[in-house]
């Protein structure tokens, strides 16, 4: 309205001075090349902005799938197992087996919900950690050895090399790292911890030959929820809050963490405090 306004206007003044018109036809185009850029700048924004709203709610069904199949399962196959041994009468060897097999599905349990509990507590700007001084090797190996799987585990670590961490947090990074290596390698093959020290930094890193990590996705995997794929089609057990807790807990330490790739193939995953 207040073009036209300025139209009409001009339409009185087509005979009178060029001078007018051209000032007025200027301020009018001025007018209207701002309207229109903010317009656009606003539906860039509201686009994306509709965009990450889509891409969290993905992330949170995702979610919400992995984690349902993750409780299911265990509390499923530990139903089964108990059921079994109330009925049948087993020899002891396989009784053994059976519980063996239960206390496993018991850890996968506790450790979601420990995950679960952990990342809500991460995200508070009141969390303080408490650092002491730990033996790199030992504190790895004592959390790694602990840990069910079927690889070669080899510690290229310094006896004598030490750390300050919060043992309570910095146990579920190692486990962390330790189960996506375990889960997105194959049975048998090597895994390795390393750990240097460079000035005041220690560094250490855990070594897989995987299927690896496409470059897009080196930095998404740190995000809350996310996981490659869709969880209707995905193979690979886990809920997206691994690396996440990871990311967040050497965060609060004051480090780094980044993924290389391994030649020929596998992950790298190096952590700098």
């Amino acid at each position: 309205m207040w073009w036209a306004y300025h139209i009409i206007q001009l339409n009185k003044l087509v005979n009178t001075d060029d001078t007018i018109i051209r000032n007025k036809t200027m301020m009018i185009a001025g007018e209207s090349a701002v309207f229109i850029t903010l317009l656009f700048v606003g539906l860039y924004f509201i686009r994306r902005s509709i965009l990450k709203e889509l891409a969290l709610v993905h992330e949170k069904k995702n979610f919400n799938l992995s984690v349902t199949h993750e409780l299911k399962t265990p509390i499923a196959s530990t139903k089964l197992f108990i059921e079994t041994l109330i009925k049948r009468d087993l020899p002891k060897e396989k009784e053994k087996d059976i519980l063996r097999k239960v206390y496993s599905d018991q850890n996968r349990l506790q450790q979601l919900v420990e995950d679960i509990l952990l990342a809500s507590k991460v995200d508070e700007s009141t969390v303080k950690i408490k650092t002491t001084k730990v033996n790199v090797k030992a504190f790895i190996a004592q959390i790694v050895n602990n840990m069910v799987g079927n690889h070669l585990i080899e510690y290229d670590i310094d006896d004598r090399l030490f750390m300050n961490v919060d043992e309570f947090y910095f146990s579920s990074v190692i486990q962390n790292l330790h189960s996506n290596a375990v889960k997105y390698s194959d049975d048998q093959s090597p895994i390795i911890w390393s750990a240097s020290q460079k000035g005041s930094r220690t560094i250490f890193r855990v070594i897989d030959e995987g299927r690896g990590i496409k470059d897009s996705e080196k930095l998404s995997v740190f995000k809350l929820f996310y996981r490659s794929g869709s969880e209707e089609t995905r193979n690979t057990k886990g809920t997206g809050l691994g690396l996440y807790l990871v990311a967040r807990i050497i965060k609060l330490h004051k480090g780094k963490i980044k993924i290389l790739d391994n030649n020929p193939k596998g992950t790298i995953v190096e952590v700098e405090l």
